[in-house]
């Protein structure tokens, strides 16, 4: 059996050819311009043209029969529509936190911190839908009174391809809006925010579909009437599409951001607010944590990526100098430039060097960089830990693993074997294998399993340092707690 995975994302769409026995049969991928996404927005009918070109040509491309097609986006997006169902501005992504002033006041009640966070899995954050629209209402009342229902980036995907309005409880889970606990909307929060049931559209498992739109099927050269899955979101379909669908499977995964999830039978959260709780499907939730910590790497590499002489280094020439320097000997790098996520979820937060001494050089600040970023993982990892356990497996992703040393650093640091799968377009193959549900291609997701093609080792003779490194991190890490 043959499907499609479609994936509309932060920066681009994509699109694959996925086959039930062989994987990813063909991948197309097209950055958005500028004028349609800036990170922190996106212009709706943009989006759509982008994702029905990927579409388009993955299906000119190639004469496979298709049986589905399992939608991905990103999670915590919002968009206002008014009384006939069009967009009011643009698609305000997780990236939009113009609403922190208005969370921080509401972080000075520290009851309802807590109970926000318990009740709904979400941490009191300003990239979350519902404060986005608790701030627009606040500030900017007028401008609200045309909106008439509320949807998101993969929501207005679905409605577009097929004329309906539905949305996954995996997707909304990261709203705010939602009870991680009884899976639907939460009245108290509804009344908070001043909204109505009536603004949100039905909700459904990943699985759910409808057919696709015969005007759609036409332009993209599709039959009418193939099944187009709601939606869910690029996280935890990143889960599903490195075969972690199961519980006792973490993913480990640093990139542009960076991200640990574990699937697990019920809600699992944290004393105080730290871990995050959403819902993947069938009754199972996904908890774990995000950082910003990747983009620190494009910012060195903007800056610093260079000699006296003006000549330009590569990530790799830099991965070789990073291998020379003594680790008791480097400064240490609190990873927040961008504001800290998990575990603080301090988004004034802000980070830097500290114990630089004269004897540095770009080499150690690099080095210090990717030991910063990875203690950060780790001491999310730790209050994982405490909460459901050590996990069975750990599989490794994304771009650390094109460097050698910062991925050996990592099985190290965290001192347990990392797998390595191969898988690319992970969350794209998550769509594809809802779509191959409820096509009928395989039972259930988490039957899918990827086997590693490598196993990274930790070192025994770097506990010691990578233990009291870690210790003195935390240290300065409550130390410059805002």
């Amino acid at each position: 059996m043959n499907v499609i995975g479609l994936e509309v994302s932060t920066s681009a769409a994509k699109c694959i050819l996925y086959n039930a026995e062989t994987g990813i049969v063909d991948s197309v991928s097209q950055p958005y311009p500028a004028e349609v996404a800036d990170i922190v927005s996106q212009d709706p009918e943009g989006i759509f043209q982008a994702a029905l070109a990927v579409l388009r040509a993955i299906v000119q491309r190639n004469d496979r029969p298709v049986a589905a097609i399992g939608l991905s986006g990103t999670w915590h997006s919002l968009l206002y529509l008014d009384r006939h169902r069009q967009p009011v501005g643009r698609i305000k992504t997780w990236a939009d936190v113009t609403a922190t002033e208005t969370v921080e006041a509401l972080k000075a009640e520290p009851d309802f911190y807590r109970e926000f966070y318990h009740k709904t899995g979400c941490v009191l954050h300003a990239l979350y839908p519902i404060w986005k629209l608790y701030h627009d209402k606040k500030t900017n009342p007028e401008a609200f009174r045309v909106v008439v229902y509320l949807s998101s980036q993969i929501e207005c995907l679905f409605e577009r391809l097929t004329g309906g309005q539905a949305v996954s409880r995996c997707t909304a889970s990261g709203s705010g809006f939602f009870n991680i606990h009884t899976l639907d909307w939460d009245d108290e929060l509804l009344a908070l925010a001043g909204v109505k049931r009536s603004m949100f559209a039905e909700l459904t498992e990943a699985t759910f579909t409808l057919p696709l739109a015969p005007a759609i099927a036409r332009a993209v050269g599709l039959p009418a009437g193939i099944p187009v899955t709601v939606g869910a979101a690029d996280g935890a379909l990143n889960q599903v599409g490195i075969g972690g669908a199961r519980e006792g499977i973490m993913s480990f995964s640093v990139g542009t951001s960076a991200a640990l999830r574990l699937v697990k039978p019920a809600p699992q959260l944290a004393d105080d607010p730290s871990t995050w709780c959403y819902y993947l499907y069938n009754g199972k939730r996904i908890i774990g944590a995000a950082t910003h910590s990747g983009n620190v790497l494009s910012w060195f590499a903007e800056r610093f990526f260079f000699d006296r002489k003006g000549k330009t280094y590569s990530l790799q020439d830099y991965d070789q100098f990073a291998a020379a320097i003594e680790p008791e000997k480097a400064p240490y790098f609190l990873p927040f430039l961008y504001g800290e996520r998990c575990p603080g979820w301090q988004g004034k937060r802000r980070g830097g060097f500290l114990e630089i001494s004269p004897q540095h050089n770009e080499a150690h600040l690099y080095y210090a960089i990717l030991e910063g970023i990875l203690f950060n993982l780790y001491h999310c990892y730790t209050i994982l830990a405490s909460l459901g356990g050590q996990p069975a497996k750990v599989l490794l992703s994304g771009g650390i693993i094109k460097s050698p040393f910062w991925r050996q650093m990592a099985a190290d640091i965290f001192q347990r074997d990392l797998l390595v799968t191969g898988v690319v377009d992970e969350s794209t193959v998550g769509g594809a294998l809802f779509a191959l549900q409820a096509g009928g291609g395989i039972g259930q997701v988490e039957d899918y399993a990827v086997e590693p093609t490598r196993v990274l080792s930790p070192r025994s003779d770097k506990v010691d340092v990578y233990r009291k490194r870690f210790a003195k991190y935390l240290q300065l890490y409550e130390a410059s707690r805002p």
